[in-house]
């Protein structure tokens, strides 16, 4: 009986091989729109195991092009995984990319860079804010809305600049995120030696609620721009420091 199963087994994974590599590449795409709402391809090249989609749009970030190359080994842990790889002017991104039975789609080993503007537009939409986010995530989940549920690894926030009627230096910093379970995602930010000390911490909820506490303070005193910049959150208190309390949702 287990010889039965077993041949029963190995014959089902040949045929899901088989599948895959005869499957066209709109089967994957079709994947992806089902789970990531707003999500589209102007053009599709390939197979479901070996492909490529261009001219991608997501909630208005857009991707000059995006390739895949299908993991057969995750069937064995009830997932279709894939490696991914983005071919874009002003995004590097790779990784592999799985979904499972639950909906979600599960990112690992995902490292790359990004606009800091694409970031701002999640949050609220818009952020004065340019620069370079870059990213190692050994794990990353989302939603079938595209909201993260968990996530753990590094964001680094460089070279960043605000504009507030003129541009402003803010310098480089650093986000440590950890899984927070039903609680979402909780994540630890602080400067690399910028010219603001900041410390704080982020708490983002599976529903898109974020919350971020902490302070602020100028490291260089004489710099009259980020100084005024700072006053828009109040004054500060009688540490020299500006506090930090802020809400809000996730753009959907």
């Amino acid at each position: 009986m287990k010889s039965i199963w077993g041949y029963g087994l190995l014959g089902l994974a040949a045929f899901l091989i088989f599948l895959g590599l005869l499957a066209p590449a709109t089967l994957l795409v079709d994947q992806f729109s089902r789970r990531l709402s707003g999500f589209s391809a102007q053009t599709v090249a390939g197979s479901a195991a070996r492909g490529s989609m261009s001219a991608i749009d997501w909630h208005g970030v857009r991707i000059e092009r995006l390739s895949w190359r299908w993991r057969p080994q995750g069937l064995l842990s009830g997932r279709l995984e894939f490696d991914l790889k983005a071919d874009d002017p002003q995004m590097l991104l790779a990784g592999n990319a799985g979904f499972g039975f639950n909906r979600r789609l599960q990112f690992r080993q995902l490292s790359g860079q990004l606009p800091v503007e694409w970031l701002s537009r999640a949050v609220s939409g818009k952020l004065p804010l340019d620069g370079i986010a870059e990213f190692k995530l050994p794990a990353l989940d989302l939603d079938a809305a595209g909201q993260p549920l968990a996530a753990q690894g590094v964001v680094q926030f460089l070279n960043l600049r605000a504009s507030l009627g003129q541009p402003v230096n803010l310098g480089d910093y650093r986000l440590q995120l950890e899984p927070a379970g039903a609680d979402g995602i909780s994540g630890q930010i602080k400067d690399a030696n910028a010219p603001l000390a900041l410390e704080g911490t982020l708490n983002l909820a599976p529903d898109g609620r974020y919350r971020l506490n902490g302070h602020v303070a100028l490291r260089e005193t004489g710099n009259a721009a980020l100084r005024q910049a700072l006053n828009l959150l109040g004054p500060p208190g009688g540490d020299g420091r500006w506090a930090l309390n802020f809400t809000g949702a996730l753009a959907r």
